[in-house]
């Protein structure tokens, strides 16, 4: 008993000693260039699936199919995603590039991840890898809203994204408060000059939508855009706050 317990003793000494080596000897490369060895890729991968599915468990999902709410998640994708997350037909970013774990491509995660799964990885974020938790600085409506969108993605083509990209005004409103975007640019906008408004769901407009012939949700949900300048002189609705 006695030896078993020695051999114990010397086991944790010897692991403590390989930990603190690898923590300040440098012998472990945190370099973004430098990718995990598949035994690490999977257990992290593992890990977070299991971690995701657990706290998904039990949120209540809101009818995603709303041609409203499938427009502005467009906005909000644009503006917030689409730097990260390649929209169809468009070169990865600089920064898509250097990203390592690499964005995953939002079209596959609509099918292998459920509805509840995709909102919770947008509101709270995943540590050490890129993605910010939104739910930070956004209301759960405008999360539902680019859920809903990217429930829609895996339909829309490279034409219908080109076509929601011109026709669709530039800016989204936020349910959860003002925020600054620092003049950040995705998907080809500046989201820095953009005033916009709390929303439950709805977002005014002054800009008529063109008829592009689509049948994706997202782009048929374009063609739902309601004029507003009948109600504002300069053809839009704005908040106090500036992203």
């Amino acid at each position: 008993m006695k030896s078993v317990f020695t051999t114990l003793v010397i086991i944790l000494v010897l692991t403590a000693i390989a930990l603190f080596t690898v923590m300040y000897g440098g012998i472990f490369n945190v370099a973004a260039t430098q990718n995990h060895t598949k035994l690490t890729h999977w257990i992290l991968s593992a890990t977070r699936e299991s971690s995701i599915e657990k706290r998904a468990a039990g949120i209540e999902v809101p009818n995603l199919d709303d041609r409203e709410m499938i427009k502005n998640g467009f906005r909000s994708y644009r503006e917030m995603c689409a730097v990260c997350h390649t929209p169809p037909g468009v070169k990865d970013s600089p920064i898509a590039q250097g990203l390592n774990p690499p964005p995953p491509n939002l079209a596959a995660e609509a099918a292998e991840l459920s509805d509840a799964e995709l909102f919770w990885v947008i509101k709270n974020g995943i540590r050490m890898t890129g993605m910010p938790a939104w739910g930070v600085t956004h209301g759960d409506a405008e999360l539902w809203d680019i859920v809903a969108f990217v429930k829609a993605l895996p339909d829309i083509s490279k034409e219908q994204y080109q076509e929601l990209d011109r026709t669709t005004e530039a800016g989204h409103s936020h349910a959860g408060g003002s925020h600054d975007m620092g003049g950040h640019e995705a998907g080809g906008h500046d989201a820095g000059g953009h005033d916009t408004s709390s929303r439950e769901h709805g977002h005014d407009t002054g800009q008529k939508v063109d008829d592009h012939g689509s049948e994706s949700p997202a782009a048929t949900a374009a063609e739902q855009t309601d004029k507003a300048s009948d109600h504002h002189d300069d053809g839009h609705s704005h908040g106090e706050h500036t992203h």
